[in-house]
């Protein structure tokens, strides 16, 4: 690794600590910048950009927890690597520095040899971690180039048909042609938002992969108010869709790991291809949650067309839609790759039964392990 293209912050109140490790990591080839305490070291993060910040803990004005905070809270900075020095080698104190990001935690006095080799390591996965971010968003971005032009093609040319209709003043239109005109703008305005919010939504989700800390504080989510929460999406889809939507809730007093956005985001999603893969005259939606103090489940079963099993697999691809010349989805087939996406997040597992004809089944499943977290 050419450690001369990475910067080091080094922020710690005794100077000849300070000046020391300046002198060292400069004589491994690192671009080094100083501050004395942890407001100094803030000015330094947004004038200096550092890939890496060496911070004490125990400093005046503002201490390294504080600015570790402050840092955690900044979307441009939250990701530098952070390494904490102290003297305080306290379970709890290790615990909380890590809760705000640090990326390790090395106690005084301390061998200059040690936390060159804790920099080099977390500077390695840094690049990494950046790397297959790019190659990711790389990966979407070819995707989404391949898919727009046919996601956006069909409601641009219905709305520009309709549009071409409403102003065209040589053609007569009667009240209820032009509420039609405007019910199907409508329709395909919708549509457009929702394939632009997906891919927004899968973009933001591949990110979000790549951020181990963000990843633990996800998976550290325990929703205790999410019977109500699931109620009431349930009700807001069977309202959208004109449909009952039957659920049965257990083990209501143990908690979700999946807050209020993910929870709408996943029952939408599964609720939403239910009803849309299913003929008008067999549309059964039968929605399973069950909350334990171990794990949580949630299934989704329909009676609608199912899918051949040689295409369950494929069913979760970003932008694939199975049977797509007879039964057009909206939103460019990204549904299920989101919501598999946010499962596998929240350290989860989804799977597919199905059989044509008959329905299908989808299955999520949430270990919780307390201790893990």
């Amino acid at each position: 690794m050419d450690q001369t293209k990475f910067k080091i912050l080094v922020v710690e109140d005794e100077e000849p600590i300070r000046e020391l490790l300046r002198m060292e990591l400069e004589h491994e080839g690192f671009i080094v910048d100083v501050a004395a305490n942890g407001a100094e070291g803030l000015d330094k993060v947004k004038s200096f950009h550092p890939d890496l910040i060496v911070c004490d803990v125990m400093m005046p004005v503002m201490d390294g927890f504080t600015m570790a905070e402050r840092l955690s809270q900044d979307q441009r900075f939250k990701d530098i690597p952070l390494i904490f020095l102290t003297a305080k080698s306290d379970k709890k104190d290790i615990r909380f520095g890590k809760s705000l990001g640090a990326e390790d935690y090395i106690t005084k006095p301390f061998e200059f040899e040690d936390l060159l080799v804790s920099i080099n390591a977390k500077l390695k996965k840094y690049v990494e971690r950046k790397r297959t971010l790019n190659e990711r968003l790389d990966e979407i971005r070819k995707s989404i180039l391949y898919a727009l032009p046919h996601e956006f093609k069909n409601p641009l040319s219905t709305m520009n048909g309709f549009l071409s209709l409403l102003l065209d003043k040589q053609y007569e239109k009667s009240p209820e042609e032009q509420e039609e005109f405007l019910k199907y703008i409508k329709q395909s305005s919708d549509r457009l938002y929702r394939l632009v919010m997906n891919f927004l939504k899968l973009a933001e989700l591949e990110i979000i992969e790549t951020d181990e800390n963000k990843i633990k504080e996800i998976r550290s989510i325990r929703n205790q108010n999410w019977k109500p929460e699931f109620e009431t999406i349930i009700n807001d889809l069977s309202e959208k869709f004109n449909q009952k939507v039957n659920y049965t809730l257990e083990g209501i007093n143990n908690p979700c790991p999946f807050d209020y956005n993910s929870l709408n985001i996943i029952l939408t999603e599964l609720v939403s291809n239910a009803i849309k893969f299913s003929p008008e005259d067999r549309i059964e939606v039968f929605i399973y949650a069950k909350a334990t103090p171990s794990f949580f489940e949630l299934i989704c079963e329909d009676k609608g067309r199912g899918i051949p099993e040689d295409e369950i697999e494929k069913i979760l691809e970003p932008f694939y839609q199975y049977n797509r010349k007879y039964y057009e989805q909206q939103g460019g087939g990204l549904g299920l790759t989101i919501v598999n996406k946010l499962v596998t997040i929240f350290n989860g597992k989804l799977t597919i039964e199905s059989k044509v004809d008959e329905g299908t089944k989808v299955k999520i499943f949430v270990p919780l392990d307390d201790e893990a977290e």
